[in-house]
Formats: structure tokens, sequence, C-alpha cells
């Protein structure tokens, strides 16, 4: 069956399938894998979240206001100025806070993209259906591959051939390029304002001493992995509103693949750190615990 819209509302279209058993995807019949910088069969992704507000929330998660709760003035970001207007000086962080409610914070799916040959020897772009995600969330899956390509298809059984999985959603940062000169040079190319990214965040963990950097790429754009000489690796994202992510260094290449849900899963998260005014503090203390001496 072949949906073609810009989103759906439920699964009732689906109830003459079994659920336990379908698989969703398009075919490759043009530059399905180039858009999402897939190149080999077994090459896994979360997408971007440029694509739109349902990538975003798959990639990254979203929260919403608790009006249950009175309002309390909470930190927001930083924005990056130039003090008095004068275009000469040096720009400055200046930490912006308001009045909200508090949020609710809801996890992101993480739902990753997979290019597949099928039994048929054709090539296909099918969604990475786990147990989790085929039980809660198949149609939020739905709806990220309607947002790419305008269309999903549903196949009644399995389609894919298995071959060896490899996720592509990090890349090692050249030797000593730091993450907050490096993303600041990526936004000053496409120019675009610096204050879109928390880049004060950043510029602090650039002044740790680290072993390497990583990169996130396309659903990970804006996140950072600071591999320390100590026991640990610090996932950090730039994006506003996240969390500071504390990993074991043993293995950090096999985790940086993992989903923030697995990493839970499997017990792998040292500390969660959330963004908010206190965030230096914490990290600071959270480091000294694992034996970080500043």
């Amino acid at each position: 069956m072949l949906i073609k819209q810009k989103r759906l509302i439920n699964l009732n279209r689906l109830s003459a399938f079994n659920l336990d058993t379908i698989q969703l995807g398009v075919p490759v019949t043009s530059n399905e894998a180039q858009k999402l910088n897939l190149s080999k069969i077994g090459d896994s992704i979360i997408p971007s979240a440029d694509f739109g507000n349902k990538c975003n929330k798959n990639a990254y998660g979203y929260s919403y206001p608790d009006k249950t709760k009175a309002k309390a003035k909470r930190y927001i970001y930083t924005n990056w100025i130039q003090p008095f207007g004068n275009e000469y000086a040096s720009y400055v962080p200046v930490d912006v806070h308001r009045k909200c409610y508090p949020k609710i914070e809801v996890a992101p799916t993480e739902i990753e993209l997979l290019l597949s040959q099928g039994v048929d020897g054709k090539e296909y772009i099918i969604a990475n259906l786990t147990p989790t995600i085929r039980k809660s969330f198949l149609l939020e899956a739905i709806n990220v591959i309607l947002e790419i390509f305008g269309e999903c298809y549903i196949f009644e059984k399995d389609i894919q051939v298995h071959s060896q999985t490899r996720r592509c959603n990090w890349e090692i940062l050249p030797p000593g390029e730091k993450p907050g000169v490096h993303l600041r040079r990526q936004l000053e190319s496409k120019k675009l304002e610096t204050n879109i990214y928390d880049i004060d965040r950043l510029n602090y963990l650039d002044e740790f001493v680290v072993e390497k950097c990583i990169e996130g790429t396309n659903g990970f754009n804006g996140y950072y992995a600071y591999v320390f000489k100590e026991s640990f690796c610090v996932l950090e994202s730039a994006i506003y509103g996240n969390a500071t992510y504390i990993i074991p260094k043993e293995d950090w290449e096999i985790l940086s693949q993992k989903t923030k849900q697995e990493l839970f899963a499997e017990d792998k998260v040292l500390f969660k750190i959330i963004h908010n005014s206190e965030w230096k503090n914490n990290f600071k203390l959270s480091i000294s615990q694992l034996g970080y001496k500043t």
C-alpha cells in the first residue's frame, strides 16, 4: 500500500495489516539514498532535523509547558552580543532568563532509516522498526518518512536481506579542531547567526584537555563528543534546551553510535546534565566525581 500525503493522523488506514510484521519505507529509484547521506547497503541514520518538524522531534525530542504549575524564572539560552551596539567590540555572552511554566520533556523517538537490499535485489530505504518503535511509534515512523519523501510504502512482508548495519551519525573532527571554533566557522560560512546555537557552552568545553573530538552529522547536527583521557566521554549538544550526557570512555566508539534511549536502557549514562543556569557547576561537579582534576 502507498500512502501519499503530508502526514498521517492515525493508523486507521492500516487496520487490514498485521502491524507486527509490516515494513515501512520507500524503494530507491533516484536520489533517495543521497538525500539521507546513505551510501552503502547497511548504512543507518537518524534523519536530519532540517527535513522538518517531525524529523526534529525524532532527533531531539520536544517539550511543552506544564500550565498546572506556577511560572518560575528559567534560563532560556545564552545570546552573543556586541556591547552597547558597538560593531567594533568583541562579542560577549549574555544569559537570557524569563518567567516560564515548568517544561515537560518528551524524549526523542530516534527512529533510524536504513539502506537495505530486498530479496528482489532492489534497494530500499526502510525504517528500523525496533520492538519499541513498532509498539509505540509506528505512526511517528510513517510521518518521518512522509516528511522526507512525500510518500511511504507499507510492505506486508519483510523485504530486507539482512546485512551488517553501520550507523553514520558521527565523524571525527580533524586533530586540534575545537568544536566551538568549528561550529562558528560553519555558521559564518553559511552566513547564519551564531546565536542559532549555544556556542558559549562549546567554548567552555573547549577549555578542557581531551584526546579527541567527534562531530555529529545529519540527525546529530550540533552534537559533539569529547573523549577525555580519564574514564569518560562527554556528549554535548549545542542546540538550546537539550542536555549533556557523560558516558564511559571504554568502547566510546560503539557507545557514541547508540541512541540515547539505548544508552539509558544499557545503563551507560553516567550523568545527564540539564542545560540551565547551573550547568557549568553541575558539569564540573560531575567530572570531578569521575576523577577529572581541574
